[in-house]
């Protein structure tokens, strides 16, 4: 009988954790913050993003076209930015959700919002 108690407790016991230490993984794009001070480049920070994550596919073949030379104007004559609402913008959205969130880290999703929010230049 004790030893049944002792499973039932180590079972409890493990489910908290698994609940505890999933909540984190939700928690971390939240807590990226990109400092008021630190330059957002497009040739220096954001192309390198699309190169490393996206250009596999976005390679002309398919809308946006990431490659380095296309990227600013696929993106901005394509409709994919909003600088009206930065975090609305297309760019941006796709990599939250679905076979694209995946794609970038929580700290270069956060360097694209922070780009366009500071106007999305050709920099």
């Amino acid at each position: 009988m004790q030893k049944s108690k002792f499973v039932h407790l180590i079972t409890i016991l493990a489910t908290l954790l698994c609940f505890v230490s999933c909540e984190y993984d939700t928690v971390e794009f939240d807590e990226v913050v990109i400092p008021p001070e630190q330059e957002v480049s497009f040739s220096d920070d954001i192309i390198p993003i699309f190169t490393s994550n996206c250009t596999q596919c976005h390679d002309g073949g398919i809308d946006p076209d990431l490659r380095a030379s296309n990227a600013y104007n696929s993106l901005v004559n394509g409709g994919y930015i909003n600088n009206e609402n930065p975090s609305n913008s297309e760019i941006y959205t796709i990599l939250l959700e679905g076979s694209h969130s995946t794609r970038a880290s929580a700290n270069e999703k956060q360097l694209i919002l922070e780009w366009i929010t500071r106007g999305a230049n050709n920099d």
